[in-house]
């Protein structure tokens, strides 16, 4: 799993030694194919990431160990393992973020208007501006 970041410097040097580990599209060897895995039948990743991350970062927790079950049997237990490290993370980074006070910068704040208000997080007791 990887960052946008990450994933654009793959892209632009893809044989990069720290790319070894990578599954390749066959039809175009140095582009990854990062949508399909090679399974019978072929599994979507990030449609079965997407359901396994909302989930478990959910209230229900049927649907959490529904969403695990799914995971490993299409995927393997390494891909349990390494998602949730990656969500685990992720929460985290926020929570260290809002326990620290990190605030936006005020170009951060324009850039991010819109979606905050789409969001409604502006509406927060923790809202800073």
């Amino acid at each position: 799993m990887m960052l946008r970041a990450s994933t654009d410097a793959q892209l632009k040097n893809p044989d990069s030694p720290n790319n070894s580990d990578l599954p390749n599209n066959s039809e175009s060897p140095n582009k990854p194919d990062w949508e399909v895995i090679a399974v019978d039948p072929p599994v979507s990743r990030s449609a079965l990431l997407e359901q396994f991350v909302t989930a478990v970062v959910g209230a229900d927790p049927v649907a959490a160990e529904a969403a695990r079950a799914d995971l490993v049997d299409q995927l393997g237990a390494e891909w349990l393992i390494d998602v949730s490290a990656v969500i685990a993370n992720f929460e985290m980074m926020t929570r260290l973020a809002d326990a620290t006070g990190a605030r936006l910068r005020p170009e951060q704040l324009v850039a991010s208007a819109s979606m905050r208000a789409e969001l409604g997080l502006d509406a927060f007791a923790s809202a800073r501006t």
